[in-house]
């Protein structure tokens, strides 16, 4: 079976380093403009398919400097740095000859330690217990079906005590987790103006960093099931936004966290 989410992010690899896509008519937003994760989701991937890999995704931090318009987008992968288990990589999307975005990712091969602490998965309501997304707004971009998401805590568009939400979510057709889609699925959540105030309060993301900890077999279990998405806001002001995200497996493993900076009117 092809999953949606491997079919719009599927790369095309030309000479040396560089690769081409053509921007997702899946994964778009009401603008016109590709979806943020789908676009973060691509950078990784480029690195992913890279012969000189040697060791898996642990991070990224990626620039939005302009949106992603449809047609033909190209990659070009760098390798800064390599060390004995860690790797160091720049990638570069382009549209037309003008840099739209960079991503700095890192690749490592991590080993099990006699340390093991992670901060634990919140206790909120079950999957079945919550509120469907696509019930609670119907004019959500396209690409939100793809993803089957349960509202557990914080109701969009309405004055909440705090920008705090959790979701639980998974892939829609059925595709398990891995680290590609990871960087994806942490820039579904919501902007956190949308908790704090009843308008539409319209905004963009400007820069994203991304953390994976999780191992292949932490990525195995968790499979195909919901995963619990937590996002926390510090600040909703001077026209600037945070949103601060933990994913968990539905077992209770902490898969990776996120961070970011968005712009709003």
């Amino acid at each position: 079976m092809t999953y949606i989410f491997d079919r719009e992010t599927a790369l095309i690899a030309l000479e040396d380093g560089q690769y081409t896509i053509e921007a997702s008519d899946v994964y778009r937003n009401p603008t016109g403009m590709a979806f943020g994760g789908w676009v973060a989701a691509v950078a990784a991937q480029a690195v992913e398919m890279h012969p000189e890999r040697r060791g898996p995704l642990v991070s990224q931090q990626i620039m939005f400097m302009t949106g992603v318009g449809p047609g033909e987008v190209r990659l070009s992968v760098t390798l800064l740095r390599a060390g004995a288990s860690t790797q160091f990589w720049r990638v570069e999307l382009s549209q037309n000859g003008a840099l739209t975005n960079v991503a700095d990712i890192v690749t490592s091969t991590r080993r099990p330690t006699d340390i093991d602490y992670q901060i634990a998965i919140p206790d909120t309501k079950s999957p079945e217990e919550s509120i469907a997304l696509p019930s609670v707004n119907p004019m959500a971009p396209a690409w939100v079906s793809r993803y089957d998401q349960r509202i557990a805590k914080g109701m969009p568009f309405a004055v909440n005590k705090s920008p705090e939400a959790m979701v639980w979510i998974k892939e829609a057709d059925g595709r398990p987790v891995d680290r590609v889609s990871l960087f994806s699925i942490l820039d579904t959540p919501m902007p956190r103006t949308f908790f704090v105030t009843e308008q539409f309060r319209p905004g963009s993301s400007v820069a994203m960093a991304t953390y994976i900890y999780a191992s292949e077999e932490d990525l195995a279990l968790a499979g195909n099931d919901f995963m619990l998405l937590r996002v926390t806001g510090a600040t909703v002001r001077n026209s600037a936004t945070d949103g601060r995200a933990e994913i968990w497996s539905k077992s209770g493993i902490l898969l990776a966290t996120s961070s970011q900076i968005g712009f709003f009117r």
